[in-house]
């Protein structure tokens, strides 16, 4: 009888190892879900910060050429407005030499 004793003893400790065992085996397989599933979780937003960066680059990148276009037209336009004004007040009044001068250029090819 003591060796059926020792015998039951011995496959009691077999089973209780073997259900720490499995135990331990699901505990590891459900923090292994748990991190692998954090992984997706930081990878999918590492992703959307991405695209995000992405587009926001993008809009400024945009945006600063509209700007630069604006500013450019507008300076465009102050040095037109501003020959415009010049030329308003610029008369030519000539004198005696410089119509000769005039003249003399005219009729040199003719002669």
């Amino acid at each position: 009888m003591a060796s059926t004793n020792s015998q039951e003893g011995y496959i009691n400790s077999l089973r209780q190892i073997k259900e720490t065992e499995e135990k331990v085996q699901r505990e590891i397989a459900y923090h292994k879900n748990q991190v692998e599933q954090e992984i997706k979780n930081l990878q999918e937003g590492l992703k959307n910060a991405i695209e995000m960066s992405k587009r926001d680059g993008e809009q400024m990148v945009e945006k600063s050429i509209e700007e630069s276009r604006d500013k450019a037209f507008a300076e465009s336009d102050r040095i037109i407005k501003d020959a415009t004004n010049k030329s308003k007040s610029i008369s030519f009044k000539p004198d005696k030499q410089t119509i000769r001068e005039i003249m003399d250029i005219l009729f040199s090819e003719v002669k």
